[in-house]
C-alpha cells in the first residue's frame, strides 16, 4: 500500500476511534468536555458522532478500493 493510502485509512482509524465515544455515550463525551447540560447537546453529539465515524469508515474504504483497483 503506498504511503499516501496508509496515511488516509490510520486517518480514518483515528476519526473513527474519535467519534465512537462521541455517537455512543454522548452524557460521558459531555462531562469530559465539559459541555453544557441540555436537551439539544445529546443530539448534537449524536450527530457529530456520527459524522465523524462515517468519514472514517469513508476514508478506510477510499483507501483500500484504491488500493486494490491500482
Amino acid at each position: 500500500m503506498p504511503t499516501s493510502l496508509r496515511i488516509m485509512a490510520i486517518l480514518g482509524a483515528l476519526i473513527g476511534v474519535i467519534g465512537l465515544p462521541v455517537l455512543l455515550r454522548p452524557h460521558a463525551t459531555r462531562v469530559t468536555l465539559g459541555l453544557k447540560k441540555s436537551p439539544q447537546m445529546v443530539y448534537i453529539l449524536r450527530i457529530v458522532g456520527t459524522m465523524l465515524t462515517a468519514l472514517g469508515l469513508v476514508l478506510i474504504v477510499f483507501a483500500i478500493t484504491f488500493w486494490k483497483t491500482a
